[in-house]
């Protein structure tokens, strides 16, 4: 061939087009596909009101690998530090939960609300060494907001969404994250239409969701 895009003859002709005939489909399945990607990410504001209780360095590492489990569910976690506006999501920390206190529990959010989180960070820093608190409170801050996502009180069998987690889960979110499973971002992907939705339309309530971990 003369060139890549240039006239030839014989076999190199056929050869010629079959190669840009290949260009083509590649250039037309990029087109296509990128624009599809691109709508998949939706993007969630979630607002932290942290007040110094969790130390700079493993908020933002937990909020990493919080981000990176709901990238996989395409979510785009935008993360704000202060107090939410109108109904996006809210998370505080509580340091002085009282034992008698949904006991047991790491965390709750209302679902049916849609809004507010509370993570008993105490209890968590009290039960996992220091190396792996980001890890999980990365996973506690997903599990979290994928109940208020949902908008529905549920678990799964496997994965983020686990009512208790085992060691084995535990040594899995240290050596590759644990996951969503299909239902799971199905549901995740529901509960963000209905968020789009008028407020009259939407289902509130105060049940709340309660997931304590286990050793």
């Amino acid at each position: 061939m003369e060139d890549f895009f240039g006239q030839a003859s014989g076999v190199d002709s056929k050869l010629h087009r079959v190669v840009r005939r290949l260009l083509m489909l590649q250039m037309v399945m990029i087109a296509t596909t990128l624009p599809i990607h691109a709508q998949a990410q939706q993007g969630v504001t979630v607002w932290v009101q942290q007040d110094a209780v969790v130390h700079g360095r493993v908020l933002i590492v937990a909020e990493d690998v919080a981000s990176k489990l709901f990238a996989e569910a395409g979510v785009r976690i935008k993360w704000r530090c202060g107090h939410p506006t109108g109904d996006a999501i809210s998370i505080e920390f509580s340091e002085r939960t009282p034992s008698g206190y949904r006991p047991g529990s790491m965390a709750f959010a209302l679902p049916y609300e849609g809004v507010h989180i509370t993570v008993f960070y105490d209890r968590i820093s009290r039960s996992t060494v220091a190396d792996l608190m980001p890890t999980v409170l990365g996973h506690v801050l997903a599990h979290e907001i994928t109940h208020v996502l949902q908008r529905i009180d549920r678990h799964s069998e496997t994965g983020v969404m686990k009512a208790h987690w085992t060691n084995a889960d535990l040594d899995q979110m240290v050596s590759r994250r644990l996951s969503f499973t299909a239902e799971d971002i199905e549901l995740i992907q529901g509960g963000l239409s209905s968020r789009a939705l008028p407020a009259s339309t939407q289902k509130l309530g105060e049940k709340t969701a309660e997931h304590p971990l286990s050793r």
